[in-house]
């Protein structure tokens, strides 16, 4: 296999995994503590998987604009690694850790368990790690920066609107469930048609146009 062939097949399959475990993650909903208890084997296999596979689709994202030049894929590039780190912290404090407390605490009562639950309460109010908290708010800004950058990039090398769509509807998948399922079957899709317009494209058209 080539190093082109395997970069398409990587890049085209690597979702596709994800997506699927994302299926089972438990809905909102109710009392997190609770909700995580009662599903924490789930929760876990997914924030454990949540913490390689984040920046691993910003790599994915990151391959999809190889070699194109410009502004958009410049803001891509940069925004893409910010991306992986913070969000990747605050999958693992907030969904690795929410979900040992309550494995911890699950089998509690009393005091003990109201301890546990309040630990998480604790962790979802963070304005730091919680759920609206500076890791998630500024991972999230830089994953849509770099999704909007690399749509610029690949509509400058001629790749065709229904494929963009596709790609920017995977944008969405820092909205986990239950859209993350979706997106990342439509960044699947969406990789599949830029690779196809790479290999049938002239390398000029994998170039932007010059400004008029």
């Amino acid at each position: 296999m080539s190093r082109t062939t395997a970069i398409r097949a990587f890049v085209v399959g690597a979702p596709l995994p994800f997506a699927a475990l994302l299926t089972q993650h438990p809905m909102g909903g109710g009392d997190l503590f609770e909700q995580v208890a009662d599903n924490v084997g789930p929760w876990l296999a997914i924030h454990y998987a949540g913490a390689v596979y984040f920046p691993l689709i910003a790599f994915v994202v990151w391959l999809l604009i190889r070699d194109l030049p410009g502004r958009g894929a410049t803001i891509a590039r940069w925004a893409l690694p910010v991306f992986a780190v913070f969000y990747t912290v605050w999958e693992a404090v907030f969904g690795i850790a929410i979900g040992l407390i309550a494995q911890s605490g699950g089998d509690l009562s009393g005091a003990e368990r109201e301890g546990a639950a309040a630990a998480v309460d604790h962790i979802v109010a963070s304005p730091l790690f919680g759920e609206s908290g500076a890791f998630s708010a500024i991972g999230s800004l830089a994953w849509w920066a770099g999704i909007a950058g690399a749509i610029m990039a690949l509509k400058h090398a001629g790749v065709r609107r229904s494929a963009l769509v596709l790609f920017g509807f995977g944008g969405l998948l820092v909205f986990h469930v239950p859209i993350g399922p979706p997106a990342l079957v439509c960044l699947s899709v969406a990789a599949y048609l830029i690779e196809r317009h790479r290999a049938a494209a002239p390398v000029t058209s994998l170039r932007p146009l010059p400004a008029s």
